[in-house]
């Protein structure tokens, strides 16, 4: 089959109906693409742009795009984010509060060296700064 019919057509290249008879000839190969650009004076990339497209529409009753509207995931999300939040905010305070009992532990130590270097009179501390 030669495209020579189409030359006709050629004036209503934009038409898709136009595009996708092209498409679908050279897609079952009973054109070559190289016949379809010498003989519709078409660029390679239009002929590209028009198979990409044909795909696209192929595909779309396949793939129909979702319903956001009537989906759960915007729950689903902000339930999974409060229960994160949630989450942080007691391990938060759990490292707070491990961090105050820390805190008067190193000082109950402070405290006892401070009471054995009174009352044996020996330096337990390292001196800081080098060796005399």
């Amino acid at each position: 089959m030669k495209v020579s019919s189409f030359i006709n057509l050629k004036k209503k290249y934009k038409a898709n109906a136009f595009r996708w008879h092209v498409v679908e000839l050279y897609r079952l190969g009973l054109i070559s693409e190289a016949q379809i650009l010498a003989e519709l004076k078409i660029s390679r990339n239009s002929l590209r742009v028009w198979n990409r497209a044909y795909q696209r529409y192929r595909l779309r009753r396949y793939y129909p795009e979702p319903n956001y509207s009537r989906l759960k995931f915007p729950k689903l999300l902000m339930k999974k984010k409060t229960d994160e939040i949630a989450l942080l905010k007691q391990q938060l305070a759990d490292t707070q509060k491990l961090l105050q009992q820390e805190k008067l532990k190193r000082e109950a130590l402070e405290t006892v060296i401070q009471i054995a270097e009174q009352e044996l009179k020996i330096p337990i501390r390292k001196k800081s700064g080098p060796k005399q």
